[in-house]
């Protein structure tokens, strides 16, 4: 249960613990090809052990479209776009793994690569998200066990969204405004669901507070809001532009067992309100909340 404090004139409200980052949205599932042949116990051996399909793959610097993980100008309609290429070991079994063994395998690797790229480690509270594409089930029994880190803007659903142009740089600075994250719910009652800015909205993203590595134990509740008040409340200061204010508080959530093991090693922070507001919140110092 939540619990609240007063600093500088305002509540700060403690972060629940909860499964607020839908990781199972930030990948695509490169379908498997079928076999031409006849039936099972009709396979030649070669059959039986396809050769990789050789189907060209999408390298750093090209986007993807759709589930096929082929090259396409990121100047032309996309869903994601490869920041790095990799191979998985033979640590990993023989026949293809669920996702969830995937993810902790490479996502880790993909989340620094997507700060890298982004420019900022703060995309956990804004739309973009890194994305995984990975070898299908015949590649991968072939021993093509290749994977590709990519980057993503998350529509509402969590799904890709279709656009043209690299997102090299695109949180730098104040650009990250251009892609903060609002929810229509509010962060300190339910994980967050995405929705414009525009539309009315309970929270804004303001940025993530890193508490660890992927190998590290999972940090407390205690610990992880110990970490969260005072930042999260100074980085709401300063985004309102004033301290005074008590209609808006400062709420942040953190990653499952299961997704810190994934790369999730960060809490996120929050501007709530208790009513619904229909514009961001920036700078809003002393004025009446955009309620209407």
């Amino acid at each position: 249960m939540a619990s609240l404090a007063r600093s500088t004139g305002r509540r700060l409200s403690f972060g629940l613990l909860a499964a607020a980052l839908a990781v199972s949205g930030c990948a695509t599932e490169v379908g498997g090809r079928a076999l031409a042949g006849g039936a099972a116990d009709e396979q030649s051996p070669a059959a039986k052990a396809p050769a990789p399909s050789g189907d060209p793959v999408a390298e750093p610097g090209q986007c993807v479209l759709g589930s096929s993980p082929a090259p396409v100008d990121c100047a032309k309609p996309h869903h994601v776009e490869v920041t790095k290429a990799g191979t998985f070991g033979a640590d990993l079994p023989a026949a293809r793994p669920d996702a969830a063994v995937i993810f902790k395998a490479a996502l880790p690797e993909c989340r620094t690569e997507a700060a890298k790229f982004l420019g900022s480690t703060d995309f956990d509270a804004s739309t973009l998200a890194a994305w995984m594409l990975w070898a299908p089930v015949d590649d991968w029994a072939a021993g093509d066990r290749w994977y590709r880190c990519g980057v993503a803007q998350l529509d509402p659903d969590g799904k890709a969204v279709e656009r043209t142009g690299s997102l090299k740089g695109a949180l730098s600075g104040e650009k990250f405004f251009e892609f903060q994250v609002c929810s229509s719910v509010k962060p300190l009652e339910a994980a967050v669901k995405r929705i414009s800015c525009t539309e009315p909205h309970h929270a804004e993203g303001l940025r993530v507070v890193t508490m660890g590595k992927p190998g590290d134990p999972v940090p407390t509740p205690d610990e992880f809001n110990a970490a969260a008040r005072p930042v999260c409340g100074e980085t709401l200061t300063k985004y309102l532009g004033t301290a005074t204010r008590d209609d808006v508080v400062a709420t942040w959530r953190w990653p499952s067992q299961t997704e810190w093991e994934q790369g999730f090693t960060n809490l996120t922070c929050y501007a709530q309100t208790d009513v619904p507001v229909t514009k961001k919140l920036r700078n809003l110092g002393a004025a009446p909340l955009p309620v209407g």
